[in-house]
């Protein structure tokens, strides 16, 4: 292993048609007795920041165990909504081709570091045929902490432990949409490659640190030309 990317899902790889926001709310109130009264800004931040922000705002008290809990209803509650991803959702244009021409590298892992759970990475990657490229073993996931940088070490140190390397971390790739992306790359040192598919603009991006914007993952020389610099 030289080179390892880290991918985000939503807005990056795929569109989800908003479903994981519809399964959060119903897994939220399936453990709670009610939907949250307001929840905060889904873009870039992880599963467990976002459950227990909304519980801080619900007057709720946040522990570990709770924490635990929500993620089992969130795993049941993602599976179940699978027909829906697959109606509503779709893999981003050049999601598919940038992914398997990134493999033919030898020495390049991907993976990813997701706001999701790993559950949920799972089930977006999968149902838009994503997931064959992917080492989902050595990610970073939202039921891992609440800050996006530390998914970044962990995915980093997951990534050097199973493939026996040591890895500079300016081999390590971020690629994403909004600015916490990238943000946790440079926290990391590692490189950051902005991808304006989301609601950040590319401008934002730029402002935010990344060390490349790309428009979206439609031209897969473009893409290879940021990742592999």
């Amino acid at each position: 292993m030289h080179r390892l990317i880290l991918w985000d899902i939503d807005r990056t790889l795929i569109d989800g048609g908003r479903v994981g926001r519809e399964v959060f709310v119903a897994a939220y109130a399936a453990l709670v007795g009610e939907q949250p009264p307001r929840l905060p800004e889904f873009g870039g931040r992880t599963d467990h920041w976002i459950f227990t922000t909304a519980l801080e705002w619900h007057g709720r008290e946040v522990s570990p165990e709770l924490v635990k809990k929500f993620f089992t209803h969130l795993a049941e509650h993602t599976q179940a909504a699978r027909p829906q991803l697959e109606a509503r959702g779709a893999a981003l244009a050049g999601a598919a081709q940038a992914l398997t021409a990134l493999a033919g590298h030898q020495g390049v892992v991907q993976s990813v570091v997701t706001g999701n759970i790993r559950e949920a990475a799972h089930l977006k990657l999968s149902a838009f045929g994503l997931l064959d490229p992917i080492d989902l073993e050595v990610g970073g996931y939202g039921c891992d902490d609440g800050v996006r940088s530390v998914l970044v070490r962990l995915a980093h140190e997951r990534a050097q432990a199973k493939y026996a390397a040591t890895l500079p971390a300016r081999q390590v790739v971020v690629i994403g949409d909004t600015p916490h992306d990238i943000e946790a790359a440079r926290a990391n040192g590692a490189l950051a490659i902005g991808v304006a598919t989301g609601s950040c603009s590319a401008e934002e991006l730029a402002e935010a640190g990344a060390d490349a914007v790309l428009p979206s993952l439609a031209d897969t020389a473009a893409v290879l030309r940021a990742a592999l610099a």
